[in-house]
């Protein structure tokens, strides 16, 4: 679901391409920005980053496992994010970052669907 980012890149609201078959473990993110959020996207945000859906998976598995702590694989994309090449090489301390805040959440994950999906990815 990459509506966000396309919409920041080209200035206007955009809704999901056409070849989105709305497929991804994240189901928080599979919907578009409204008319409500673009404003603020659109104004306020800086950096819109893409990951995989193994990288949602892997990160959300290691939050699983690191802190103990069960998240949606909609939050695990800020995680991958964070643990992603081009995000720290823009956001490094080198470039005068040291802190980022990712919102953890879990209040709809389907632990087992999502564990499939890590295997089916070879994720163990």
């Amino acid at each position: 679901m990459d509506d966000a980012k396309r919409s920041k890149d080209a200035g206007v609201l955009l809704g999901h391409s056409e070849n989105n078959k709305l497929n991804s473990c994240a189901d928080g993110l599979k919907t578009t920005l409204g008319p409500n959020t673009w404003p603020i996207v659109r104004d306020l945000v800086d950096d819109i980053f893409l990951v995989s859906e193994v990288e949602i998976l892997r990160a959300t598995k290691l939050i699983w496992e690191r802190l103990k702590v069960t998240i949606e694989p909609s939050a695990g994309v800020g995680v991958a994010v964070a643990l992603g090449d081009d995000f720290r090489q823009k956001y490094s301390v080198e470039n005068g970052f040291n802190r980022i805040g990712i919102v953890l959440c879990g209040g709809n994950v389907d632990i087992g669907r999502v564990c499939n999906l890590m295997k089916e990815n070879g994720i163990d």
